[in-house]
């Protein structure tokens, strides 16, 4: 079950045979109308979805639909499943379970996560509901007989088809907020924006200014509003579309509701054979100022080791800091490149809200203050901590510890339940979000820039809770849509 973080099907089989071992076999239902599920095992082929589960009589309803991506596949995939509440599921930043074939889900009050994101009520059983999916259907069995479910087909073909509607609402809103094909713009364009930026970081009203008078090292942002937080794109501009394209980001966004935090680091690929690629750098920047100019208040950007022209940054002896620096001076000019260096230098260090704490890589192992954090250009040993520290390992005596986390929460009047969210280090290359990291809770890595799953984190309910999609290569199909599209079903 991909719930947003690291899950393996290891004994599916033991698994399936002890949930579904009934005496009798599975019946297939076709789900023309309304069932009853009480005692028996049904299997129901993955195309009745959409449908609707309802837990217990006058319990909470769910909606399962069928995940489609908008750029298929080449190959035929087995698709896989999303089960989320449909109360206001299309105004406001939901949650969702996803169940990939193979999986094996139960639905009950045991489950952390799952309190977490659909507020189940206490009536509710610790184990209610086990869903299995097979690759051509979902099998389902009540675990509390007492308390029947219902399932109910959902119907006609654009309620099939709603979440893919409301993605390429998305998507063509991703098109007009950058003005048109996201293509690398022209140097006199780049410069004009990255000005506008910089005007925008100066003025910045969430950021505590220092004693110079300056923007400082923190931006506090407001309880109300709703984080999304994105780990290292290291210049993967098609997964940050496709973050976009999903949920309701872009329309809370818009109503100054929801704040999208990157925690740097956008630049500098690190796929095999990429590490002196610098378009793609060139071309996530442009993406990303232009949506900070379309949201100035809502998109927020936290400094990361890569986001430098250091001679120290780089990657299988690759100098990408310095690789950097000469490509935009050539390709943008001199002063564009001092603008970037100017703007590197107005980023904040740490996004603070009375819940959470983020930035790129570690909290300081030193003892530390709120004037030292907003003042942190006097102290270049705290902007190395924060930038490029890694958790403590035996081959790694010099990263900060649980205590450090602790202490870090203390300075920043954080109780032990507030979750401080780090990129800079992922576990493995091709996952995406880690939780408790290093056994301490609510220490949580998110990193952004693999494949083919993109994480994220953010609230729904008053819960912080991990959300991951499937990388698309969005890019080029965004680029082929016409300028306007009607559509009847929009």
């Amino acid at each position: 079950m991909h719930n947003g973080l690291t899950t393996t099907n290891t004994g599916f089989f033991g698994r399936l045979k002890a949930a579904f071992a009934t005496g009798s076999q599975c019946m297939e239902i076709s789900l023309q109308e309304s069932y009853k599920l009480k005692s028996a095992s049904i299997s129901v082929p993955i195309d009745a979805l959409p449908i609707e589960l309802e837990l217990g009589d006058n319990a909470p309803k769910f909606h399962l639909f069928p995940e489609q991506p908008i750029v298929a596949d080449e190959s035929p995939i087995t698709p896989n499943c999303i089960l989320f509440d449909p109360r206001n599921s299309f105004s406001e930043i939901r949650g969702f379970l996803r169940l990939s074939q193979g999986d094996h889900l139960i639905l009950g009050l045991e489950d952390e996560l799952q309190r977490q994101l659909f507020n189940y009520p206490d009536s509710l059983a610790k184990r209610q509901l086990s869903i299995v999916h097979t690759g051509d259907a979902l099998q389902f069995k009540t675990l509390n007989p007492s308390s029947p479910i219902w399932l109910r087909p959902l119907g006609d073909e654009y309620q099939k088809q709603r979440i893919y509607h409301q993605r390429m609402k998305n998507v063509r809103a991703l098109r007009e907020i950058f003005g048109g094909p996201i293509r690398l713009l022209t140097p006199e364009e780049a410069l004009a924006d990255l000005h506008a930026i910089n005007e925008i970081l100066e003025k910045e009203p969430l950021r505590p200014r220092n004693s110079a008078g300056k923007p400082g090292g923190v931006v506090t942002l407001p309880k109300k509003m709703i984080p999304i937080i994105v780990g290292d794109l290291h210049a993967q501009l098609n997964n940050l579309l496709t973050i976009l394209s999903h949920n309701e980001f872009l329309e809370m966004m818009g109503d100054g509701k929801a704040a999208m935090i990157f925690l740097g680091d956008a630049v500098h690929s690190e796929m095999d054979g990429e590490l002196e690629e610098m378009e793609s750098s060139l071309l996530i920047m442009d993406f990303i100022f232009r949506l900070k100019l379309w949201f100035p208040q809502q998109v927020f950007y936290v400094r990361g080791n890569h986001d430098s022209f250091s001679e120290e940054i780089g990657k299988g002896g690759v100098p990408q800091g310095l690789l950097w620096k000469h490509v935009l001076e050539s390709a943008r000019g001199e002063a564009y490149r001092k603008a970037m260096d100017h703007f590197y230098e107005l980023l904040p260090y740490l996004a603070l809200s009375d819940t959470y704490a983020a930035c790129h890589a570690a909290p300081p192992k030193s003892k530390v203050s709120m004037d030292m954090l907003i003042d942190i250009h006097r102290y270049p040993s705290l902007i190395e901590e924060l930038t490029r520290n890694r958790l403590y390992q035996p081959n790694r005596p010099a990263g900060y510890t649980r205590g450090d986390v602790k202490r870090f929460r203390d300075t920043l009047d954080l109780g032990p339940k507030a979750n401080l969210f780090v990129g800079h280090t992922p576990l493995t290359r091709y996952d995406t979000l880690w939780h408790n990291v290093g056994g301490i809770k609510h220490h949580d890595v998110v990193f952004s820039g693999n494949q083919p799953w993109i994480g994220l984190f953010t609230r729904v309910d008053g819960n912080m809770i991990p959300l991951r999609y499937r990388s698309e290569p969005l890019l080029a199909f965004i680029n082929e849509l016409p300028d306007t599209i009607h559509s009847p079903t929009d």
